[in-house]
């Protein structure tokens, strides 16, 4: 009887380490797909300003230049946004709403993108 409680408690003890192990992997696998998105956000928004001091200083050719990185940024935060579900719809409108500067020079906007990307980034002053 005691090794059948013994072998019982083992094969318990062994299942709760998987388990919670299973679990900590998920949860850091959620975490880093947020840090990643997050970082993400963060380089589009560096981007953004660099396109605004170029537009601001009527340097045409720098401008046009920032925006062309702006895709590989766009894509990466793309990217981001789809391995993170949970906070997706939030950061797809703001990278939808980003198209239009990427592929229409719309400059008209990036004030407004601006604003919504430091909201993200959490560096409002």
């Amino acid at each position: 009887m005691d090794r059948w409680l013994g072998l019982i408690g083992a094969l318990v003890g062994a299942f709760a380490g998987w388990a919670l192990s299973e679990i900590s992997q998920a949860y850091a696998g959620r975490r880093a797909a947020r840090q990643k998105m997050d970082s993400a956000a963060f380089v589009c928004l560096d981007r953004l300003l660099k396109i605004k001091s170029a537009h601001d200083r009527g340097d045409a050719k720098q401008q046009d230049g920032e925006i062309w990185h702006l895709g590989g940024d766009l894509d990466r935060y793309r990217d981001a946004i789809a391995a993170c579900p949970g906070r997706r719809k939030p950061h797809w409108v703001l990278y939808r709403r980003t198209i239009p500067l990427l592929l229409e020079h719309d400059l008209g906007i990036l004030d407004e993108l601006i604003a919504r990307y430091e909201a993200y980034a959490d560096v409002v002053q």
